[in-house]
């Protein structure tokens, strides 16, 4: 198991900063492995569509989501991104490490783009094992 460090905080938030800048991307964040949000935020200027509780309460459900979904590891091989497309935003977790890359665009957005985007930013990541 690998422990988060402040160094790679720092290279979480410059990855969700530079995915944030993409066209129709409302907000990119980074949780841990208890739904916390350690990395990222809504992009400047875009107001979010819930209230800070239950964003808070979203996150700890995305995280818990992922972890039932491994439990088919074993059988249908690890999770490469969960995506869920609403009426009024589309919502991609990308797992990485003991994290989660949590990302909400526009409904109309291109979901395969960023997808291909955020792995890109977040698979060069290194982790630190501490």
């Amino acid at each position: 198991m690998t422990a988060t460090t402040v160094e790679d905080i720092k290279k979480y938030d410059i990855a969700c900063k530079e995915l944030c800048n993409e066209n129709k991307i409302r907000h990119v964040g980074v949780i841990n492995n208890l739904g916390r949000l350690i990395a990222g935020g809504f992009k400047e200027g875009t107001a979010p569509l819930l209230d800070n509780s239950k964003i808070a309460m979203t996150y700890v459900q995305m995280q818990l989501d992922f972890k039932m979904r491994q439990e088919l590891d074993e059988f249908l091989g690890p999770i490469d991104y969960i995506a869920s497309r609403r009426t009024k935003q589309l919502i991609i977790n990308v797992p990485i490490g003991n994290n989660l890359v949590v990302i909400s665009a526009e409904p109309d957005a291109d979901d395969k783009k960023i997808i291909k985007k955020a792995e890109e930013l977040f698979d060069d990541i290194k982790i630190s094992t501490v």
